[in-house]
């Protein structure tokens, strides 16, 4: 907008064209009535029209003088419905009201208006009506929730975050109890047969050090037993490593007993074994039939879980036979009565799980086996019962004339190994073979190039074997292919027969036809396996005899890398070494267990020459690493410890070892989880008291485990937490 003076007078000049609104009269073009054209031409006076002015371009200039303007300013006080409703940002009007109003002076300078100072008593409509816009928008806002996210000016310090002084953490709240809890669970969840003893170290460090935690973690194993009966094998063996394990706690009962893990789980047991029928009644109160059928289905999970766990505990040797006993009584009922069909199949559940070692008792006579079986074929027989109940019990009767050898294996847990072992049984070929089958080597050697193997490229050329990606897929041209029927028979018929005779070879000392070597005709040392061979044989014979677990067949493959090494010392301390490397690697204790009775065996081979010195030295030399090998395997403390107190039960290492062995640990944490280790499955296992071993083996308790006041917990207290109050 600029303002030219015409004949002394003041005129507004405003250039029309482009796409805004033009005060050019007539409208914003010729034929195009525009907003203004009520405004510029339906009154007097009136500016000159189309008709009566020269033709315009967009380039020419309109005036308007301001005496002329000043005739509509009495006439027209209120501004036209066209500008009321135009959404114009030059036009100030209620559209437009609230967007001039967030513009500020910025707008008002840049359309040049400047701020009219009303007089007092004067209400400016438009101020009033942005206003009410504002404060609609601000209610609006509070009801959506919206926050103002506006940028602060530049420089401009925000408001200070006050953190509350009960401010919300997750397990911030918690106490020791649920903490412990929170971690029992989080680890039961995770627990597997392969991941058990690193689980299991982990389970026992989680806090479980008062009652009330150890009567949450016994609630919390029972209840994943009952619910997981696929997993109730491992679930027991985790109650056989924590009734061991935990200490016990004062008890609170009347009679003044302590609480221990054992006592704790076996209530729990019986009080859920005696509760079952309970729990049948109540269901006859529920009126809703699926609210009914699901419970019904949820009491007989926890029944068949109970039985199930029961048995299995009895297979650890932690319920007494007498107890089983009892509970089949009870659940065959009177003498001549029918019981309930819930608990003939209980009953068929905890025969099916522990009827063979019931069978096998010395201490249970056979008439009482006899007598519970003739009861059990009585109600086979019984037409009134359920078709599914009596056969379950002619399947129990089944089970024991094959020998208590179930027709169908069940599904349980499996660690990787087993699994592989049972796949390699059931195909009759190792896993070596299977591998061999799958990925065979070419003709020129294991890496598969040379002699008759072929590189053929794109072009259908033969390359020089350089690449095995160059071109389309062809055929290998070896014969390896995978057997047949006959021929995996003829092969394990072999390996059977090679078996057999390295086994005689072994008893009577004699050679045989398939070459097999003999202590007469080869001498240990006198053979020609270089040092590389050497450990490439002991780590094959470790594989083995872990997943076949047959020791005689390992005192075999010992005996023939020491017979056929250039340097027998060198063999003898490279099998000693991988076997208890391994141990120490896999951490695993059935591993452990295994090493230990492999060890026993070879000290009483006389012709292999196991010294104790050498047993010594390779077990010895990891305990003495025990500083560094820790911190990568943690386990390796208890996993020694355990490895030698079995040698030392079984004789094959003196109890002078556990000390000479001690002392080149240096970290005081190390030394004596180690030393725990060894005297606590001496406690468990030994042939007599951890005090006995320690005053035979010279072992100067206070002075081999005493630590640093500062750092380490008084010994008198770890020796009390370990469970080995008589050695303090």
């Amino acid at each position: 907008v600029r303002f030219v003076m015409s004949g002394g007078a003041s005129a507004i000049s405003l250039r029309p064209g482009g796409a805004g609104i033009s005060l050019r009269p007539g409208g914003a073009g010729a034929g195009a009535p525009g907003v203004f054209a009520a405004f510029a031409m339906g009154s007097r006076p009136q500016a000159p029209t189309e008709s009566s002015a020269k033709k315009l371009n967009a380039e020419d200039v309109i005036k308007y003088d301001a005496d002329f303007l000043r005739q509509f300013q009495e006439r027209y006080k209120e501004i036209p419905v066209e500008l009321a409703t135009s959404p114009v940002e030059v036009v100030i009007n209620e559209v437009n009201s609230e967007a001039l109003a967030t513009m500020g002076a910025e707008a008002d300078e840049q359309w040049g208006k400047k701020p009219a100072e009303p007089e007092k008593g004067d209400k400016d409509w438009n101020e009033k009506k942005a206003a009410d816009a504002a404060k609609a928008a601000a209610k609006a806002g509070k009801k959506a929730g919206k926050v103002d996210l506006t940028p602060l000016p530049e420089g401009t310090e925000g408001a200070t975050i006050v953190k509350a002084a009960n401010a919300w953490s997750r397990g911030g709240a918690d106490d020791d109890t649920t903490k412990v809890t929170r971690a029992v669970k989080s680890i039961l969840n995770k627990i597997t047969p392969e991941k058990f003893d690193r689980l299991m170290e982990q389970l026992l460090e989680a806090g479980i050090n008062t009652a009330a935690t150890l009567s949450e973690t016994i609630s919390i194993v029972f209840d994943k037993a009952i619910w997981e009966p696929g997993f109730c094998g491992m679930y027991a063996d985790v109650c056989l490593r924590l009734s061991k394990e935990l200490p016990e706690f004062p008890g609170e009962s009347a009679d003044g007993k302590p609480m221990t893990f054992r006592r704790i789980l076996l209530n729990t047991c019986q009080e859920e074994f005696e509760g079952a029928g309970k729990a049948r009644e109540e269901l006859a109160t529920v009126s809703d039939a699926a609210e009914r059928a699901a419970a019904t289905k949820r009491v007989k999970m926890r029944t068949m879980g109970n039985i199930r766990l029961i048995g299995e505990l009895f297979k650890k040797k932690m319920i007494a036979e007498k107890i089983l006993h009892a509970c089949v009584t009870d659940l065959l009922g009177a003498p001549g009565s029918t019981p309930p069909e819930e608990n003939i199949e209980a009953l068929a559940g905890l025969l099916t799980t522990v009827g063979k070692e019931l069978d096998n008792s010395p201490k249970l006579p056979k008439e009482m086996m006899e007598g519970y079986f003739t009861r059990l074929q009585a109600l086979a027989d019984n037409a009134a019962l359920d078709s599914r109940v009596r056969f379950l019990c002619r399947e129990v009767i089944e089970l024991r004339r094959s020998g208590w050898i179930p027709r169908v294996k069940k599904l349980e847990a499996m660690t990787l190994g087993e699994i592989h072992a049972e796949a390699a049984a059931a195909g009759l070929m190792s896993p070596a073979a299977t591998e061999e089958i799958l990925f065979p080597e070419g003709p020129g050697g294991s890496d598969g190039i040379g002699g008759d193997w072929e590189m053929v490229g794109k072009d259908g050329s033969v390359g020089d074997g350089s690449s095995a990606l160059s071109g389309p897929y062809v055929a290998a041209k070896h014969k390896a292919a995978m057997p047949t029927e006959k021929e995996k028979a003829k092969r394990d018929a072999e390996l059977r027969k090679l078996a057999k005779e390295r086994a005689m070879a072994a008893v009577t000392g004699t050679s045989t036809a398939s070459g097999a070597s003999t202590s007469s005709s080869s001498a240990p040392g006198a053979g020609t396996w270089d040092e590389e061979k050497v450990e490439e044989k002991c780590k094959s014979a470790v594989n083995e005899f872990v997943q076949v677990a047959d020791v005689k067949e390992a005192v075999l493959s010992v005996r023939e890398i020491l017979e056929k090494a250039k340097n027998a010392a060198f063999a003898l301390d490279a099998v000693l070494s991988a076997f208890v490397t391994h141990v120490v690697d896999s951490s695993n204790e059935k591993h452990r267990d295994l090493c230990a009775k492999l060890f026993v065996q070879l000290r009483k081979e006389s012709d292999l020459n196991v010294s104790e010195s050498a047993l010594a030295d390779a077990v010895g030399e990891p305990v003495a690493g025990l500083d560094d090998i820790a911190i990568d395997t943690p386990m390796a403390p208890k996993l020694l410890g355990g490895l030698v107190a079995s040698l030392i039960i079984d004789d094959a290492l003196a109890a002078t070892f556990i000390a000479d062995s001690a002392v080149g640990v240096e970290d005081v944490a190390y030394r004596r989880e180690y030393v725990a280790a060894v005297f606590k499955e001496l406690k468990a296992r030994g042939k007599k008291g951890a005090g006995a071993y320690a005053a035979d083996g010279g072992v100067d308790v206070a002075g081999l485990l005493a630590g640093d006041p500062e750092f380490d917990s008084p010994l008198a207290e770890f020796l009390e937490k370990s469970g080995l109050k008589e050695l303090a």
